[in-house]
């Protein structure tokens, strides 16, 4: 009876001091009080749950009769028991505080029975709890050794199983805790934490005597053990399930870890066959170093030979290539200066008929015999209709008769154009050599382009007419001291007139074109249809002496001629074009507006 016993805090479940009477966890302080009625709380339950007493048939006969009214029978079974004089008298005293509310008729032995039994069952789950204990640490470690190999290089697959695994096991783990924890429910509400209501129940049931109180509270008790065990089972089929699961993986993953370990030891077989293969090769390269070393020497001896009398071939060839560029030049350029020659007579009669041949025939025959001399004329048309071959043919048919020609250049540079006209006319290049084509380059510049080449005129912007005019002057001076006129090609005049306004572009066009007119030069505009309205386009042509102008109509190419000559026909005619001239269809047959 003067064991000593740990008085718990109900706040945070430490041990209270016995003499400071203070929680050794949180630090409150209680008073002797309430240290006592916790005291003899944890007493009573003690005794509840069969910890304190072990009865055996003459206790059970002495309480019974206690039970009964004979009150001394208890108090000879404490002193029995080895209680004190003062622990007597004290229980004296309570039992006639409540001896008026005792009943007459208690079963002892039912009541103990349930308790024993009650205890029986928690100390089979205190056991089951203990072995999930152990179960849940040996899973955890298992999970860490899992989680280290998966930092290793593993195949996709493996490390795919390898996760899988880990998943489970930690289902697992917590499939344990809510089981263990289930457990710590079980004891909190069977054994030691009951609520603080049902705590006073008891204490008043025992107080007061109520047995048949406390009865029913061991049955309620009894019952919500029964539940918790159910639910317990419930968690232990779903944990069985789990570890089925579980049982499968590790079989596939033990399947696959085999089938690496074949693939390892394979190729640790394979590493050790390909190291005695270099051994041996070393071994043999060893051998034979030395007579490697003067064939080799040989074998690069004959390759230099072999490339000296490579070189000298190419040098041969290239010499030779040299050759018959020079003869094919020669043979181009004397083919030029030929045909110069021999159309210095049709020059004679252009001239004496006045009239310049455009270099297509069936323009020709439109316009009787070609453009008049001293001409200017606007070639005037949408985009994509070939209008600039015209131009091309105008300027190669002059330069296959030896007439100059000046090209004004604003929207294209000059190596663009060269590569455009010689479709129209191969030798080309030769009559740049001859001197016959003069440039003036106003678009270059303008886009960052500083290379220059000889005998072009360079300009800094495109809208720089005074350049233009000046340029032109000094290159027609230089023409007249050879020949008696000349043909212009301006590319384009629409670049000009974006750049000024009508004043500024009549004030330039009327001299420039004048001019042309009295060198008695033919000369060619190109302008873009879409970009200028009507009025813009009417005051260039009161400069111009007529116009030539294309239109696109379901996909196919007419044209037109407005002023000029007289012409066969100024109806729409259909024209067939290509990158090296154009055709013209009949004039009687073309297709009319």
């Amino acid at each position: 009876m003067s064991e000593k016993v740990e008085v718990i805090c109900p706040q945070c479940g430490g041990v209270i001091d016995e003499k400071t009477l203070i929680c050794k966890s949180c630090g409150k302080k209680y008073s002797r009080e309430e240290y006592e009625e916790l005291k003899n709380e944890i007493l009573l339950k003690k005794w509840l749950l069969g910890d304190d007493f072990k009865l055996v048939d003459e206790d059970r006969d002495v309480l019974d009769q206690w039970l009964k009214g004979d009150e001394e029978a208890l108090f000879g079974f404490m002193e029995k028991k080895g209680a004190t004089q003062e622990e007597v008298e004290e229980i004296r005293e309570k039992v006639e505080e409540a001896k008026k509310s005792v009943p007459g008729n208690v079963d002892v032995d039912q009541l103990i029975e349930e308790n024993l039994k009650l205890k029986t069952l928690l100390d089979v789950e205190f056991s089951k709890r203990e072995e999930l204990e152990k179960e849940i640490e040996t899973l955890r470690k298992e999970i860490e050794t899992l989680k280290e190999e998966l930092t290793k290089p593993l195949p996709e697959d493996i490390r795919e199983l390898k996760k899988k695994e880990i998943e489970l096991r930690e289902e697992l783990i917590r499939l344990e805790s809510e089981k263990r924890r289930k457990l710590l429910e079980l004891e909190s509400q069977n054994m030691a934490n009951l609520s603080d209501k049902e705590l006073e129940e008891l204490k008043e049931a025992i107080k007061d005597g109520n047995v048949k109180a406390l009865t029913e509270k061991i049955t309620e008790l009894t019952k919500e053990l029964e539940m918790k065990n159910k639910e317990l089972e419930e968690l232990k089929n779903e944990i069985k399930i789990k570890e089925d699961e579980m049982k499968k993986l590790q079989e596939m993953l033990k399947y696959k870890e085999d089938e690496l370990i074949r693939r390892e030891e394979d190729l640790l077989y394979r590493e050790k066959k390909i190291e005695a293969q270099i051994k041996q090769l070393q071994m043999i390269k060893q051998e034979i170093g030395n007579m490697d070393e003067i064939i080799l020497k040989r074998r690069l001896e004959d390759l230099q030979e072999e490339i000296k009398r490579k070189e000298e071939e190419l040098r041969a060839k290239e010499n030779y290539l040299r050759m018959k560029e020079q003869e094919i030049n020669a043979k181009l350029k004397g083919l030029a200066e030929q045909e110069v020659e021999l159309a210095a007579e049709e020059v004679k009669i252009e001239i004496k008929e006045r009239k310049v041949r455009t270099g297509t025939r069936r323009l020709d025959d439109l316009l009787y015999g070609g453009f008049p001399m001293g001409s200017n004329i606007l070639i005037y048309g949408p985009p994509y209709s070939n209008k600039e071959v015209l131009v091309y043919s105008f300027v190669a048919e002059g330069l296959r008769k030896g007439v100059p020609a000046i090209w004004i250049l604003t929207d294209i540079t000059v190596d663009s154009l060269r590569e455009e006209m010689i479709y129209v006319l191969p030798t080309y290049e030769q009559y740049e050599k001859m001197g016959l084509v003069y440039y003036v380059d106003a678009y270059s510049k303008s886009i960052g382009d500083t290379s220059e080449m000889e005998g072009v005129i360079y300009l800094d912007y495109q809208n720089d007419v005074d350049g233009i005019a000046k340029a032109v002057d000094s290159i027609v001076a230089k023409i007249k001291e050879k020949s008696k006129y000349y043909r212009l090609a301006f590319r384009s005049l629409s670049t000009i007139m974006a750049y000024l306004d009508s004043q500024a572009l009549l004030r330039f066009l009327q001299p420039f074109t004048t001019k042309r007119k009295r060198d008695n030069a033919v000369s060619l505009y190109l302008v873009e249809k879409g970009l200028h309205g009507e009025n813009e386009i009417q005051m260039v042509g009161y400069t111009m002496d007529g116009m030539i102008e294309f239109k696109i109509e379901a996909h196919k190419i007419f044209l037109t001629v407005h002023g000029i000559t007289e012409v066969q026909s100024r109806n729409w005619i259909e024209v067939t074009a290509s990158k090296s001239g154009i055709t013209l269809g009949s004039f009687t047959l073309g297709h009319i507006r």
